[in-house]
C-alpha cells in the first residue's frame, strides 16, 4: 500500500471518489478535503428543523441542472 499511496491519493483528488483502505487492524476511507467539508456541512445541517427536506432535495438534483450565476 505504501508504494501505491501516491497513486491512490492522486486518484482521490482527481476523480473525487473515496478510496477504501483495508488493513488487518481495521478499515479507513480517504476522501478529498472538498468532499469531507461537504459531508460535514451536510451532517451539521440535518439536525436543524426544516433543513432535512431541502438537503435531500438538493442531493437528488443534478449539478448540470443548477444555476451557475446566482441572482443574490
Amino acid at each position: 500500500m505504501q508504494a501505491n499511496f501516491g497513486q491512490v491519493f492522486s486518484g482521490v483528488l482527481l476523480n473525487g471518489e473515496p478510496a477504501k483502505i483495508t488493513r488487518d487492524m481495521g478499515d479507513a476511507v480517504l476522501v478529498s478535503k472538498e468532499i469531507w467539508n461537504g459531508m460535514t456541512e451536510t451532517l451539521n445541517l440535518l439536525p436543524i428543523p426544516g433543513m432535512r427536506g431541502p438537503v435531500r432535495s438538493g442531493m437528488r438534483e443534478h449539478t448540470a441542472d443548477t444555476k451557475t450565476n446566482l441572482d443574490w
